[in-house]
């Protein structure tokens, strides 16, 4: 932003700022300009005392623009006026019905943005007449909070202009497969749509529990916990400022700290606060934001000034309120300087105002009227009012330092009154140790927003059968160059986990055990686009993925018994490569097989595999003497306790494990003492 006072409409072509529109409903007999004006006033006083309601019962204190409505009929004449609005934009923003449109800039402090989402959803609450549209510099910023749980259709490109607070809930205007994908929504269109039915596009619940966890800390009408209560010692006539203008501390905190070498300059007179005028101790109100802001600001004054601050060693509460006082002192004398620099300048002298005037004429506004006609003065007026009350749309250095001016000429005897009761009454501090924040508690803060949804320890509790389920669940998404989809597709759904090929007629196959099959990996080699059906590598991998398992063979005596019997599993593979299963298996596979199962039956691999518990034998159970020491094997221990082992031996490292948890959505948190090498069943 400019440092010339008044230079810039601090429009909307800065980065920090949030716009938002509301539509009331107009009656269709309201045709004249006039009444309409009238109406539109009206609603407005309405929106406004709701506003002050909200703000006053949570003690609200705005970084740098308040929550303020300017009344727009949606003439031509009207848009050419907003410097926001180009030619190129006006197609897109289409002839709006009658609004109210704001701009409130945020500066350092995004909790006014989410403040002004809160008072939307209540005006369109306590209105159901009324329908409200908001965004800021990257767009559609509701969305951006609840892009978990979007619909898959929902991308930037698609959702452009089309959210808005109807009720005091989102809604989401889905496109038609008729409408043209390349132009954007128009807001008049979207408006009309939802006039003709009102909760046809309110979002899903998990949306909608999103913005309302965002919007959790406006909710209770208790002063705001952001809200900073500090004792500060401060000349009488700052004191009597601030109590008269709460407003008027975040506009002295932001000049104190973006101070230039004219402010500094200033600072060395201190003219309208001296240093010799009496000085009060008083209780001030900041928000953490502005707080945090004029406490880091190094600065001392010159000791030739007389600003005489108490010994920080031993009153350093004292000389923390004192110092503080000074640094608001002295960001009031800027903004009272900035606004005597620029008092009584012409209009066409300020920058602005001829940056305001060339954006006019090229956007055509004028009709191509020789300039100094009636018709070029009347439009050139009309601009002027319209430049003016711009300029008293937002807190500028130049209008808080005016207000200063003003009240230092006309001080209030009620403020005097109030500041003498309370310096007898005073509150204590509240304590700053918010400002300090360890290593661990950012990383937790960090962690709980934006961290995992779950955490596992590699030497705690877990649960086997859960983890699995979780890594079924990720491998059936479908993946493709824009990342893993976090739902799945409307596509017909593949056979389940518990389905089995179609019974075979009699001597239609040799295969005697019942087969399984691994139906999770095959949906997501199905789903996933970089294999496609009509790739011939793609027949080994499915091939391979629904390759079948015989069932345990009860009459097993060793590990790798059954894959030591030739006959069994000759009769297996020829059952598979003969076309008589419903799964085929590739002849190079089938060798593959074959050359794995003989190496593994001189092998003790069996032993590696953990198996599941054994439960006591019943009474009326048959005695199985030759399977007395059979343990099933334990699919999810096994699967967990390989995993844990792999992310145990990156030793905290990036790694193929840790990946593949960043996209489960899950985590590990360091273990405490020693890592558990023995996962039990009942331990996992």
């Amino acid at each position: 932003m400019s440092k010339i006072p008044g230079s810039n409409l601090e429009f909307v072509r800065e980065e920090d700022f949030v716009e938002y529109y509301i539509f009331p409903k107009i009656p269709d007999n309201v045709q004249d300009e006039g009444a309409l004006r009238k109406l539109m006033l009206q609603i407005r006083n309405e929106i406004s005392a709701i506003v002050r309601e909200k703000s006053l019962e949570r003690s609200y204190l705005w970084h740098k623009d308040e929550f303020q409505l300017q009344v727009r009929l949606g003439g031509a004449e009207e848009r050419l006026l907003n410097e926001e609005t180009n030619p190129e934009e006006e197609a897109e923003l289409g002839d709006l019905p009658p609004h109210f449109h704001g701009v409130t800039h945020y500066g350092d402090n995004i909790s006014d943005e989410w403040f002004v989402v809160y008072l939307l959803t209540e005006i369109t609450r306590a209105r159901g007449d009324c329908i409200a549209r908001v965004s800021d510099s990257d767009g559609e910023f509701l969305l951006i909070e609840a892009a978990d749980a979007l619909p898959d259709w929902a991308t930037p490109e698609t959702c452009e202009q089309r959210v808005y607070l109807v009720g005091g809930h989102l809604q989401l205007l889905q496109n038609s497969v008729a409408s043209s994908q390349d132009k954007p929504l128009t807001m008049a269109m979207a408006v009309q749509r939802i006039r003709m039915n009102p909760t046809l596009y309110r979002c899903s619940p998990e949306i909608q529990s999103c913005i309302d966890a965002r919007l959790k800390e406006y909710q209770i009408a208790q002063p705001h916990f952001s809200i900073h209560r500090q004792v500060l010692e401060l000349p009488h006539s700052a004191a009597q400022l601030l109590k008269q203008k709460p407003r008027l501390l975040s506009s002295a905190v932001r000049a104190f700290c973006e101070r230039d070498s004219l402010d500094i300059k200033a600072l060395r007179t201190m003219r309208y606060f001296p240093p010799e005028a009496t000085r009060v101790r008083t209780n001030v109100r900041f928000t953490r934001c502005l707080y945090a802001m004029l406490s880091h600001q190094q600065y001392l004054p010159e000791k030739r000034l007389g600003w005489h601050l108490t010994d920080p060693v031993s009153e350093p509460e004292r000389y923390k309120e004192q110092l503080l006082g000074l640094k608001l002192a002295s960001g009031l004398e800027i903004l009272a300087t900035q606004a005597k620099r620029v008092e009584g300048q012409q209009l066409e002298d300020l920058p602005a105002w001829r940056s305001y005037l060339r954006s006019l004429q090229s956007k055509g506004y004028f009709r191509d009227n020789i300039e100094g006609s009636a018709e070029y003065q009347e439009l050139l007026n009309k601009a002027k009012v319209y430049f003016r009350g711009n300029q008293e749309r937002f807190r500028t250095a130049s209008r808080a330092g005016a207000e200063i001016l003003d009240l230092l000429l006309h001080p209030a005897e009620a403020a005097s009154e109030e500041l003498r009761d309370e310096e007898n009454n005073l509150q204590p501090s509240d304590s700053d140790e918010w400002l300090n924040i360890s290593a661990e508690d950012l990383d937790s803060m960090l962690q709980d927003r934006y961290g995992p949804k779950k955490l596992y320890k590699p030497n705690g509790q877990m649960n086997a059968e859960e983890f699995t389920k979780q890594l079924a669940e990720f491998l059936d998404r479908q993946s493709n160059y824009e990342g893993i989809e976090h739902r799945g597709l409307e596509e017909p759904e593949l056979d389940s986990d518990d389905d089995e090929p179609p019974p075979q007629a009699k001597g239609s196959t040799g295969l005697g055990a019942k087969v399984k099959k691994n139906p999770s990996m095959r949906k997501a080699c199905q789903r996933n686009s970089v294999i496609q059906p009509e790739e011939p590598d793609s027949t080994h991998v499915r091939n391979f993925l629904d390759f079948v398992i015989p069932e345990d063979n009860w009459d097993s005596t060793s590990e790798m018994s059954d894959y030591a019997d030739e006959d069994d599993m000759e009769r297996n593979l020829n059952a598979l490569a003969g076309g008589g299963s419903v799964f085929p298996l590739d002849r190079q596979i089938q060798s593959y097989m074959e050359q794995m199962d003989r190496e593994l039956a001189q092998t003790s691999v069996g032993k590696s595999f953990h198996g599941k518990k054994k439960t006591a034998p019943q009474a009326d159970e048959d005695d199985f003497d030759d399977i007395e020491d059979f343990e099933p094997i334990n699919i999810n221990v096994n699967t967990l306790r390989n995993m844990m082992d792999s992310y145990q031996s990156q030793v905290g490292g990036a790694g193929p494990v840790s990946n593949l948890f960043s996209a489960i959505g899950v985590g590990m948190s360091a273990g405490e003492d020693k890592e558990q090498k023995d996962i039990s069943e009942s331990a996992v």
